[in-house]
């Protein structure tokens, strides 16, 4: 699967091809039939090809693939797309996670808005003490699922946790420098503070500008990066 899956995410194989028969793939790779027809039927729950009875299974268009499923997301990773794929995904956590902050600041309990306090407090300890990049990230990523908790809103916030599980390997220590810890955390601080105060425009904008902020900031050390 996880070899078809990237054959497929790579262009080797393209929309239309046909996969070989079922008893040739067996033998190609060495397994069961019953394997090879489990394998094709998870390739097909993930939109990546269309299992037709009686004939040969095609590959389909990518409109119709599942980019949040783990292993699409690894085929992006491993055949050279992964910044591509995680540009879009950027644009859905700021799509989502703006969302997400609008909601929160209607619906947020106090223990949610004492939870944002603790991180943005522990952003700022870390900023003025260890400037441990690895824990600021952490207690980013912890911010931001707080924040689609408290939206109350569970389907929002298992969206906002798939698309950080692929986030999760480009969001690397190296894209943030310790000269910028004091500047995040007053991002995050905004966000919460707007939340607090109940201003579900103002929780809004200020997501936005966080998000808005780090996007630019990966494609500026995206482009240092092509003209080394």
């Amino acid at each position: 699967m996880e070899h078809f899956a990237q054959q497929i995410v790579g262009g080797a194989i393209k929309p239309g091809d046909l996969l070989d028969a079922e008893p040739d793939l067996a033998s190609q790779f060495g397994v069961s039939k019953p394997t090879v027809r489990e394998s094709l039927q998870n390739l097909a729950s993930l939109g990546l090809v269309r299992v037709q009875q009686g004939k040969r299974t095609v590959v389909v268009e990518d409109a119709d693939w599942d980019f949040l499923a783990p292993v699409v997301q690894e085929a992006f990773q491993q055949t050279g797309r992964g910044y591509e794929l995680a540009v879009q995904l950027h644009e859905v956590r700021l799509i989502l996670e703006a969302s997400a902050a609008e909601r929160a600041a209607e619906r947020a309990e106090p223990a949610h808005v004492d939870r944002l306090r603790d991180l943005t407090g522990a952003m700022s300890e870390v900023t003025r003490t260890t400037q441990d990049l690895e824990e600021f990230l952490r207690l980013d990523r912890a911010f931001h699922v707080m924040v689609a908790t408290a939206s109350g809103n569970r389907a929002l916030l298992q969206v906002i946790r798939n698309v950080h599980h692929f986030m999760l390997n480009n969001w690397q220590i190296t894209t943030i420098t310790a000269e910028e810890l004091p500047h995040l955390t007053d991002l995050h601080a905004a966000v919460a503070d707007a939340i607090e105060r109940g201003d579900p425009n103002g929780s809004r904008r200020a997501m936005e500008i966080h998000l808005t902020e780090v996007a630019a900031k990966r494609a500026a050390g995206r482009r240092s990066e092509e003209h080394r």
